[in-house]
């Protein structure tokens, strides 16, 4: 892969300084065009933040005339550069059509300092189409013989065919009709210096302490650095954690979920730091933990973009315990290059040593719309006051994390020419390698998606696409024979929204269906008309990105039904159908809320997964009389008082809540695996139940001697799996943290580290994959007190 540098690089003190461009002019009737692929939004601000842009281009090319290559790839941006000139002095017009962005730049002279923006386009049009927008021609300007003047084109596109075309009217050559420029009056840039070496090729930093000495891309040779501290792992590896299914666009519903941060849902490795926009993925969180070490000593700055809440910590150092020394906050959101909404969004300048490592970790939650984050920097060697995205080149793993998958679920590991990435039993996330003469060709039209993500495109072959031809009986007794399609979900869903690509065939996409009646089903039988739709016709081009289909509003159903209505008996047939469903369980199917002093837990009819809580009392019985009988799980509780000589069968958790007193008769047994609980809740008709909670445990504590505090945590251990359920109150607003200790009481993973704002039962769930057998205790910090419990693994 040849990579050509367009740069002046000057090396001062191992420190590299990136000087304003100095090209001159070259090749008479050529120009360069250079891509950058991969990009992360479909923005000409995406393309300039791009690490790679300028200096390092992913393919370069020689043109003969002022048009681009037409459809070279998906989210990529390309920049054309040269030189202008014509053989007599006069006055010419410009204009510029392209997908999706495209700016046209003209200098006054041969210097591209002096650049100036001429015209340009925020949205596509087609390769002719030019008057689409009033910006994309410019004003007249008079361009003088014998001057070269310099010019760039810079474009971008998301999907669909990228391309970006110059045209021209001149009196030289067509004062009426735009035409393209040709070599005739172009010349191609020169007097570049040589690129630096490629990122990751090995070399020799000088330095004996270090190994694995490689290249950063910004001519720096850098190697890893031995350190005490035992959490610096991989180089260049990013991982980012994702927790599904939390509400709300705030961190704090995030910091209390019991699943974060070590139990995700979904791991994937990054290239750099950050993560593309996305629409598909909603109610969610993110966690990125790394260790920064940069490549020269100098005052950096940092910034970050996201959608919804987004913070970024630097530490002032390598203990995470400091990361706090040094943040910015995107607040509510922003578009992914907005690196200016919020005054919070960036750090002053921050002095940082090369020979130092820097823990360095970004929190994001975002709800409903898209979702994306991003961190930024600038540097003493990249182009001063430009943001740019800070790359994994300079980025460590953090190996002490306790996130874990169970075997076989599903990641991403950073490689693109990988399938079925899942993890394997040591907890890393690998994929099967790609196979075939082209698999790991860079241009290789291989694309991975996330598992059972919907994809934005459909290609027009005519195997991807469904046809009927003959009219048949259709499912639903009230519908006439004709061209239908249903689809079979397989069990009941509450169906949401839906993604339809129509037929998409060249020259065939009038088969598609346009008038289509809507039904849906429980059982097959029994049909339920939802609406009719006029759907519009595909494209035909290879890059059809579909329609958002009907909006099923969480409605039961097991089998949806397409039924076209457009008159005649023609051939009728659609791309492809794309369902956002949830698998609902009848109400009163068992289930697992995760909550460990919960009970009995069942499927609600709002297809909720909740239980009994087994601390509190109810306050619904006067007295509640247990006789000599096997108890089922449950909370029995009473105003009064609680009486039982019943037995608790093993592996149950069942409690007795009394408002006076509990009392185990003879009789009374508790087999062994059993959960059981006794416990004194008075009931108040007058106080509300966190009050009257607080109240109590303030009372109890009070009657304590100041050596055997309130119980305030439960550490519970699974006897069928490693999973771990920390429960813990919290009495009001009170800074909290959970830290798992070693035998010699040594701090081994922070759990969480956040202040709550409201009183209550928390809990926290981790895997215990990771770590090593033995005895372990977790601490519990919260208002100037800390509580211990002791626990193994084994």
């Amino acid at each position: 892969m040849k990579r050509i540098l367009i740069a002046i690089i000057i090396l001062f003190n191992v420190a590299l300084v990136v000087e304003a461009q100095q090209v001159c002019v070259g090749t008479p009737g050529q120009i360069t065009w250079q891509v950058y692929r991969g990009l992360y939004d479909d923005e000409v601000n995406e393309m300039l933040t791009w690490p790679d842009y300028p200096y390092h281009p992913y393919d370069t090319k020689t043109l003969y005339n002022s048009k681009s290559d037409l459809n070279y790839d998906n989210y990529m941006g390309a920049s054309i550069r040269g030189f202008i000139y014509v053989p007599q002095s006069d006055s010419v017009t410009f204009n510029i059509t392209g997908n999706e962005q495209a700016r046209f730049y003209l200098s006054t002279d041969a210097s591209p300092a002096n650049k100036v923006l001429r015209a340009y386009l925020n949205a596509s049009t087609n390769t002719e189409e030019y008057a689409k927008y009033p910006t994309q021609t410019s004003v007249k300007l008079y361009l003088q013989a014998g001057i070269n003047y310099y010019f760039e084109i810079l474009y971008v596109d998301g999907t669909g065919s990228d391309f970006a075309y110059l045209w021209w009217k001149a009196p030289f050559v067509d004062i009426n009709n735009w035409k393209t420029i040709t070599a005739d009056y172009l010349k191609n840039v020169a007097c570049l210096p040589t690129e630096c070496p490629e990122k990751g090729t090995p070399c020799d930093d000088g330095d004996a302490t270090t190994t694995n000495d490689v290249e950063d891309g910004y001519c720096h040779c850098t190697g890893t650095k031995a350190s005490t501290n035992n959490c610096v792992g991989e180089r260049t590896r990013l991982e980012n954690y994702r927790y599904d299914n939390i509400t709300g666009s705030e961190l704090n519903e995030l910091y209390i979920n019991p699943a974060f941060p070590a139990m995700p849902a979904f791991t994937e490795v990054l290239p750099l730091f950050g993560r593309p926009y996305s629409s598909t993925l909603t109610n969610n969180g993110r966690l990125t933990q790394a260790f920064l070490k940069v490549p020269v000593s100098g005052n950096y700055k940092f910034n970050v973009t996201g959608d919804d809440q987004t913070v970024l910590y630097l530490s002032s150092d390598d203990d995470p315990a400091n990361k706090q020394a040094h943040q910015c906050l995107v607040s509510g959101y922003t578009n992914p290059t907005q690196n200016d909404k919020y005054q919070w969004q960036s750090t002053a300048f921050i002095y940082l040593d090369s020979s130092q490592y820097y823990y360095i970790e970004l929190n994001s939650k975002q709800a409903t719309g898209g979702s994306h984050f991003g961190v930024f920097w600038q540097t003493p060697f990249t182009e001063a006051g430009v943001w740019k995205r800070l790359p994994a080149t300079f980025l460590y793993n953090y190996d002490c994390t306790l996130a874990c998958m169970p075997l076989g679920s599903a990641c991403s590991d950073g490689n693109e020419f990988t399938n079925d990435d899942v993890y394997d039993e040591d907890c890393n996330c690998t994929g099967t390698p790609c196979t075939g003469v082209d698999c790991d060709s860079p241009i290789a039209s291989y694309v991975p998606f996330e598992k059972c993500n919907v994809t934005d495109q459909i290609d027009n072959r005519l195997d991807n696409n469904w046809l009927s031809c003959k009219k048949l009986v259709s499912p639903n007794p009230a519908r006439d024979s004709g061209h239908w399609i249903k689809y079979d979900l397989g069990e009941i869903h509450r169906v949401l929204t839906t993604q339809v690509w129509n037929y998409n065939v060249p020259n065939q996409t009038s088969k598609g269906f346009q008038s289509v009646a809507v039904d849906y089903s429980e059982d097959g039988v029994s049909w339920q008309n939802f609406g009719n739709f006029t759907w519009p016709l595909a494209s035909g081009e290879g890059s059809y990105g579909g329609f958002a289909g009907p909006d099923f509003m969480g409605l039961s159903a097991r089998y949806i039904l397409f039924s076209s209505l457009d008159p005649g008996i023609d051939c009728k047939g659609l791309g492809k159908v794309a369902f956002k469903a949830v698998y609902c369980p009848n109400q009163g199917t068992a289930c697992d809320d995760h909550n460990p002093a919960t009970t009995n837990d069942q499927y609600n009819d709002e297809c909720e997964c909740v239980g009994i809580n087994l601390l509190e009392n109810l306050c619904e019985e006067q007295f509640v009389i247990l006789g000599d009988s096997m108890l089922i799980p449950n909370n029995y509780s009473a105003i009064q008082y609680v009486q039982s000589m019943s037995q608790i069968s093993s592996n149950q958790a069942t409690s007795f809540i009394g408002g006076a007193y509990v009392v185990m008769n003879p009789g009374f047994e508790s087999e062994e695996g059993a959960v059981f609980i006794a416990a004194i809740d008075t009931c108040s008709s007058t106080t509300a139940n966190g009050s009257r909670i607080a109240a109590r445990m303030a009372k109890r504590q009070a009657k304590k001697p100041v050596d055997q505090p309130e119980k305030m945590m439960t550490v519970l251990q699974n006897a069928d799996n490693d999973i771990v359920d920390v429960t813990f109150y919290v009495p009001g607003k009170a800074d909290v943290k959970l830290e798992i200790l070693d035998e010699q009481l040594n701090p081994v993973n922070v759990i969480i580290q956040h202040e709550y704002t409201n009183m209550g039962h928390y809990s926290k769930r981790f895997r215990t994959k990771k770590l090593d057998s033995g005895l372990y205790t977790m601490a519990y910090h919260m208002g100037g007190q800390t509580y211990y419990e002791k626990w193994s693994v084994k």
